[in-house]
């Protein structure tokens, strides 16, 4: 019985696969790897890259969005909501999407010392390494346009921030998801009102996101420290900015991106 049993689910997966196989025994490319041998981060940095799909038939030249935290399955989850957007929904453009592989995340992403992060902050440094060496190096590879987008999740939001407040000439515009200010809001609340009496103001949208459910903030400190940076950037005409609030989402709501890049080119 349990042999007959094994024969039928070996012939039931026979029929599954042998279809697949003919269908999809060809090889799938859906990106590519690039690098750099960094002389700011002193190592080897790594890069994933999604190319518009008429990207080698025309000569045109694509916004830039560059994600941080990059990974395999980060890079197939911004890919696929992209081209969603871009050709399906038509709501925003074509563009080249650059996720940044971490090394040592938390040197990267922090601009100072926290009670969780002694280290020697790194974030000036990384942001150097992308103004200096990533954004030249995709400008000589691939065809790009001036527009770049810097998106972040999390730890990396931090970062994220922190772009946006004392670099705004590198990105255009930003998407930052489940950020906060761990044992720093002093310290970025500092950075904020030095942004706001810049005499420049440099025209910029930003879009943050939370989930009320978010395990890392219990006690809705988070929240209401992004809300009271939103709060304090909306005074600034130069600026716009969307929070929005997940009801049902936890750390890092999915759907942050897709409304992100909606916002951005509404």
């Amino acid at each position: 019985m349990i042999m007959d049993v094994r024969s039928k689910l070996t012939q039931l997966l026979l029929i599954i696969l042998l279809p697949a196989t003919s269908l999809f025994g060809q090889e799938i490319n859906i990106g590519r790897q690039d690098s750099i041998e960094s002389e700011v981060l002193k190592e080897t940095r790594k890069f994933l890259i999604k190319l518009p799909k008429d990207y080698d038939s025309s000569d045109r030249s694509y916004p830039v969005l560059y994600r941080l935290d990059g990974d395999l399955n980060l890079f197939i989850e911004t890919a696929g909501t992209v081209q969603r957007l871009v050709y399906r929904e038509e709501l925003i453009p074509e563009m080249i999407v650059v996720l940044i592989e971490n090394t040592h995340r938390n040197r990267d992403m922090m601009p100072t010392n926290t009670g969780f992060f002694t280290g020697e902050p790194g974030a000036d440094n990384f942001k150097m390494f992308i103004e200096d060496e990533l954004i030249p190096h995709m400008s000589s590879s691939y065809r790009i346009s001036d527009e770049k987008i810097l998106c972040g999740q999390s730890l990396s939001s931090i970062f994220v921030l922190y772009c946006f407040l004392t670099s705004p000439n590198i990105f255009d515009s930003y998407i930052a998801s489940s950020a906060g200010f761990p044992d720093c809001e002093d310290y970025f609340l500092k950075l904020t009102k030095k942004m706001l009496e810049d005499e420049k103001k440099e025209p910029k949208k930003i879009f943050l996101s939370y989930g009320a459910k978010d395990f890392l903030d219990p006690e809705g400190v988070m929240r209401q420290q992004i809300s009271n940076f939103v709060q304090l950037i909306e005074t600034d005409n130069s600026k716009e900015s969307r929070f929005k609030i997940y009801e049902d989402e936890n750390h890092v709501p999915y759907q942050s991106l897709y409304h992100g890049l909606k916002y951005l080119y509404e």
